[in-house]
This record gives C-alpha cells, sequence and structure tokens, in this order.
C-alpha cells in the first residue's frame, strides 16, 4: 500500500487507486475510472470543531436528502450520508476531530453503484491524523 499525506493526516491506497491534489482536496480515484473520493479539510482557527458547527455543514444536504447517520471514522466522528442525484449515487462524509472538519465524498455513476464500496470502506478505514508534533515539524 501507498500512502497519500495531506498536511493534518495520512491515509493508505491500494496499489489501483491514485491521488491527486489540487489547492483545497485531494482526490482518490481507481484506475477503472468506477468513481471518485474527494477529501476537503478545514481547520478551525481556535478551539475544536463542535457537534453543532459539523451539523450546520449537513443542513442542506440533510433538508435536501433526509437524515444521516452517526458514523466513527478512526478519531474521527461525524455523519454519514448515501443517496441518488441526478444519475450519480453518492456517498458523503462530515468528520471532525479536534480542529480539523473532513468533508468526504465518494461518487459514481448509478449504473456503479456498490461496486467499489468495500474498497472505498477500506481506504477509509486507514486514515489517522497526524500528532501535533507531526504538524508543527512540516510547517517550519
Amino acid at each position: 500500500m501507498r500512502a497519500v499525506e495531506s498536511q493534518w493526516w495520512i491515509i493508505e491506497l491500494p496499489e489501483e487507486w491514485e491521488a491527486e491534489q489540487d489547492d483545497e482536496t485531494i482526490l482518490i480515484s481507481d484506475r477503472d475510472d468506477v468513481g471518485e473520493i474527494a477529501i476537503t479539510t478545514l481547520q478551525k482557527e481556535s478551539g475544536s470543531v463542535l457537534e453543532k458547527e459539523l451539523l450546520e455543514f449537513t443542513e442542506e444536504i440533510e433538508a435536501q436528502f433526509g437524515p444521516g447517520k452517526p458514523i466513527e471514522l478512526a478519531e474521527f466522528k461525524g455523519v454519514y450520508f448515501s443517496y441518488s442525484d441526478e444519475g450519480d449515487a453518492v456517498r458523503e462524509w462530515y468528520l471532525c476531530c479536534d480542529d480539523l472538519l473532513l468533508f468526504i465524498t465518494y461518487s459514481c455513476g448509478e449504473e456503479n453503484n456498490g461496486m467499489d464500496d468495500g474498497a472505498v470502506d477500506e481506504i477509509l478505514s486507514t486514515i489517522f491524523v497526524k500528532s501535533k508534533e507531526q504538524v508543527e515539524s512540516e510547517t517550519l
């Protein structure tokens, strides 16, 4: 497995998956181009992300597609949604840990719904938050 690293966290990828990064988001896709995982990280300026703040991010999606399910992913806690939208099967995670808020989306065509679920779940299960020391040493 290979590791993909952001400023705040690390995740492992199987060989058949690739990652690229733009300014704010890490995009992860399999070589078959069935679907794509997008991970965006926001960092709160001071203090931890509160559950109420996390839920503010989910209001619009909840209004459109119904309530999400509570979820824990490594050190992160949050809300998970799964729905269909305009021909796409979409899975979304809104997660927080300390001062970090992660927004993760996996989407693929409805015809491929469920095909990568096991692989996506396995990839996301490997995420871990870097220690404060690791983050600080990289910003020096």
